[in-house]
């Protein structure tokens, strides 16, 4: 077997144990604030995680590849290896530490004349300091996608989302509330970074020698991927956060015991769409199309044989499985869930496809199609949300998924051929 195929395989079981943990911590995290807050706080608690995840949707699904992809090229060059290390790291730290400013500047504003409620600015202040922690560990993560250790990545990863779990119920039982569930996945996001750069040390590379120009070039070609990663954003929490403009944080609540459990299927997707980047550009570079259409069949049978079993189980006792794990309070979340499902499912496969394409060099193209969809993302929740309440914000969410998913299929089968 080749080392190509041999990485897909082993890198394809490591990281989809490690997303699928990661996936349950995650929601093991918003079950356990559902469960020791009132409805109202968990609303509250979710108006200020979206911030936190789009910094896991920007970094891991933007960042860290292209940052990977520059790694893999590079692994045989030292001296350019440990240029690119040391770049990416310094620069994107101090990116973060800007960005974060940026965001807990403005929470005083989004929190009193956006969601209507000061409740909310604290919590998103919090959650705002979270950002360049964020950053860091995902190029972290990047550079131990592309130098294939995928058991760091996966025991970085695993790392952040026990201990946001573990200091947030603490803070919370505490007597803290809301604050004390973003206070404590913040800390999760603090303590990652040096456990990140623990394992960073093992691979014997130096952060001395940075240079701007090599950061740019890393940084362009992240552009697109990180756009779409913002449109992936876009798409999964664009109802959630206009639920708050529109409805009530108790209605957030509500929403949020629906929106997180129709993901729990990217577990598997992410796991694909981690090693399919590296492994596809070397394919693409070595056999052309040809050798990359195996790898897409793959992807796909893989996708087949893990989402259309759990969206059919999610669609059929969709009740049972939110009050089993968010109590009777949040039976009302049972048809918004039903509907998120199946908009998840084409998600992942919009994911895989970007992958693909990313791994192909042109990551533009997913980036173009997620940002038409988010866009009708926006116009649809803004229309269907004052009417029809959090089934129109799921409706609109899946709507613009399976577009997502069906074009970029289409293209990239075109192209492909």
């Amino acid at each position: 077997m080749g080392a190509a195929k041999r990485f897909i395989l082993t890198g394809s079981i490591i990281l989809t144990l490690s997303n699928v943990s990661v996936r349950l911590l995650s929601y093991l995290f918003r079950v356990a604030m559902g469960r020791l807050l009132s409805p109202y706080e968990y609303g509250i608690l979710n108006l200020a995680l979206p911030l936190q995840f789009m910094i896991i949707l920007l970094t891991s699904a933007g960042i860290a590849p292209s940052i990977a992809k520059f790694v893999s090229d590079a692994e045989k060059n030292r001296e350019m290896l440990d240029i690119l290390t040391a770049s990416v790291v310094y620069y994107y730290t101090i990116g973060g530490l800007f960005l974060g400013a940026i965001f807990f500047i403005l929470s005083g504003p989004i929190g009193i004349f956006v969601f209507g409620d000061a409740n909310a600015v604290l919590p998103l202040r919090l959650s705002a300091l979270a950002m360049p922690f964020g950053i860091v560990v995902s190029v972290f993560t990047g550079i131990f996608q592309g130098m294939r250790k995928a058991h760091f990545m996966s025991g970085v990863l695993l790392f952040e989302q026990v201990l946001r779990l573990v200091f947030a119920v603490l803070l919370v039982v505490l007597g803290l509330g809301a604050v004390g569930g973003i206070a404590g996945s913040t800390l999760g996001f603090i303590v990652a970074v040096p456990f990140s750069l623990v394992l960073f040390k093992t691979l014997n590379l130096e952060l001395g020698g940075r240079n701007y120009t090599v950061f740019k070039e890393v940084f362009w070609f992240s552009v697109p991927t990180s756009i779409t990663a913002l449109s992936s954003f876009i798409l999964a929490y664009a109802d959630i956060l206009f639920i708050g403009y529109f409805m009530s944080p108790a209605d957030v609540g509500i929403y949020s015991a629906a929106s997180p459990a129709s993901r729990l299927i990217f577990a598997f997707t992410m796991a694909l769409y981690a090693v399919l980047i590296p492994t596809v550009s070397q394919a693409s570079a070595k056999g052309g199309n040809e050798a990359v259409k195996k790898y897409f069949r793959i992807a796909l049978l893989g996708l087949a044989a893990v989402v259309l079993p759990a969206t059919i189980f999610s669609i059929l006792f969709s009740k049972q499985i939110v009050t089993l794990l968010f109590t009777d309070i949040y039976l009302s979340a049972a048809p918004a869930f039903e509907i998120l499902v199946i908009g998840a499912a084409f998600l992942s496969l919009f994911m895989i496809n970007s992958g693909i394409f990313q791994g192909l060099g042109r990551p533009g193209t997913p980036m173009k199609i997620l940002l038409i969809f988010a866009s009708l993302d926006i116009l649809m929740n803004l229309i269907f949300i004052p009417g029809y309440g959090i089934e129109g914000a799921a409706f609109a969410t899946a709507f613009a998924s399976i577009g997502a998913g069906m074009v970029s299929t289409s293209l990239l089968v075109k192209y492909l051929r």
